[in-house]
């Protein structure tokens, strides 16, 4: 089992799996540790997605994924955490 502190040790885009790799027919990750990009790791949300990615990959399951939501350019979560760290 890796470290907790391991979801959040630097790495460059594209050290990490695809939940589905290119060609494969058979074989799939599910897991905080695959690569989606402009999310956020050790959320419920990067769990389940990745999960959707893998099975609609190797299935041909033609839906969409839910989109990642951009909170990192949300004035509104900027605003709260503002006001959260100066209390």
């Amino acid at each position: 089992m890796p470290y907790i502190t391991s979801m959040f040790m630097p790495r460059r885009r594209g050290d990490r799996p695809l939940p589905a790799p290119r060609g494969s027919k058979n074989l799939a990750f599910v897991s905080q540790f695959v690569e989606i990009p402009d999310d956020v790791v050790f959320t419920v949300e990067y769990s389940v997605r990745a999960a959707q990615m893998a099975v609609y990959e190797l299935l041909g399951i033609e839906r969409k994924i839910p989109p990642v939501t951009p909170h990192d350019k949300s004035f509104h979560a900027e605003f709260e955490a503002l006001i959260k760290a100066l209390k």
